[in-house]
């Protein structure tokens, strides 16, 4: 099973000290313009002083992800449960969904704009596209990985695919997914906060683009904090669940495309 560590977020907060006394050093030693690089000091005060406003950009641009998230994982598990009921699309089907991610989100997202508007439902498609073939794969190595002595005796007893469905597939997916959506939610902050830029809908994506523009360099360097701790975030909260679910007793498989757990 995966255990929290308690150490973890001594260790991370460790690494971020490390950076932000680097990245002092660096401005200190270097001579570097303030207009160029705002210092730690700089940042952290920007983010003060812009707090309300970085906490409404948060919400949205979390919006986008959380949901894109959910239709991602819905989509994905919906497309693994028609594979293993009609196990001959399997092929096809992974492919296609590979053929989705590798569409470069800066081509496609103008398009959704047309259909979607320049709201959230551009960010939501923009998720789905990055993280629908790692969810897809988590789902379907989930099935995969059921018990043989489950299935022979379901075999035995001629069961319902819809009761082996709900009594083996699915329980046993729950931890893959789990593990999918660990690698799938950094991805799914990354295509929103490229949305934003794209669609200009008021994330933290588009604020980074307007204080760029406004040539406002402490709040740009306090936007890309934002974002990266957005980022962190995205990886230790579905990092959570997978030791929950570890420790409830579910399946932790590893899944082709995502990081690995134990069964």
């Amino acid at each position: 099973m995966i255990w929290y560590n308690a150490r973890t977020p001594l260790s991370v907060a460790g690494v971020l000290v490390a950076l932000v006394v680097a990245w002092q050093l660096a401005i200190t030693i270097g001579d570097v313009p303030r207009y160029q690089v705002a210092s730690p000091a700089d940042t952290a005060g920007a983010i003060g002083s812009h707090a309300g406003l970085l906490l409404s950009r948060i919400w949205v641009t979390a919006q986008g992800a959380v949901l894109g998230l959910a239709a991602s994982a819905a989509l994905a598990l919906l497309l693994a449960v028609a594979a293993l009921r009609w196990p001959i699309i399997r092929t096809p089907l992974t492919a296609y969904a590979l053929l989705v991610r590798t569409l470069p989100i800066v081509g496609v997202a103008p398009l959704f704009t047309l259909v979607t508007g320049h709201g959230l439902g551009t960010s939501v498609a923009c998720v789905v596209v990055v993280t629908v073939f790692t969810l897809l794969i988590a789902a379907l190595d989930g099935f995969a990985a059921v018990p043989a002595e489950v299935s022979e005796l379901q075999d035995l007893y001629a069961t319902s695919f819809s009761c082996r469905l709900r009594l083996g597939a699915l329980p046993s997916a729950v931890g893959s997914l789990l593990v999918g959506l660990r690698v799938a939610a950094p991805m799914a902050v990354l295509a929103a906060l490229l949305a934003e830029w794209l669609s200009g809908l008021g994330g933290v994506g588009e604020l980074m683009t307007s204080a760029l523009a406004n040539r406002d360099t402490d709040l740009l360097w306090a936007t890309s904090v934002v974002a990266a701790l957005l980022g962190l975030a995205a990886y230790g909260l579905p990092s959570l669940l997978v030791a929950w679910a570890a420790h409830l007793g579910y399946a932790v498989v590893p899944s082709t495309g995502t990081e690995g757990g134990r069964r």
